[in-house]
């Protein structure tokens, strides 16, 4: 059995679900899924990686420097903000803008993470 650890993003082999694992329970069973790597550069960047800003008391995050389409087969499904240890996701639909705000307090460290349903998980650190 691989090491799992909690807030790792993975992908069933059997049903294709995307999970993001919240405990690790005893019987893990790591050999039915695939644990996505977030990808921080690379072909497609422009459209993928999270850009983070913090302005008036929340963080906004877009996904990629160019908009990201959000066409029925090819969109955003998910953006995630951990702040200081605590995770923030708003999950999108197609025809949704490829955007999230969070309304918290700035925080001294922040990770962005985004799943394509085409070209997978990327991340902004």
């Amino acid at each position: 059995m691989a090491d799992l650890d909690a807030n790792v993003i993975v992908k069933c082999k059997g049903t294709g679900n995307i999970n993001e694992v919240l405990v690790v329970g005893d019987d893990a069973d790591v050999d039915k899924l695939n644990i996505l790597e977030a990808k921080v550069d690379g072909e497609g960047e422009v459209k993928h990686v999270p850009v983070v800003k913090y302005e008036d008391d929340r963080y906004i995050v877009n996904v990629g420097e160019v908009e990201h389409p959000m066409e029925e087969e090819h969109y955003i499904a998910m953006i995630e903000l951990i702040a200081d240890g605590q995770t923030h996701r708003q999950t999108l639909k197609p025809g949704d803008k490829p955007e999230a705000i969070f309304i918290i307090p700035e925080a001294d460290d922040v990770v962005a993470r985004e799943y394509c349903t085409i070209h997978g998980l990327w991340k902004k650190e």
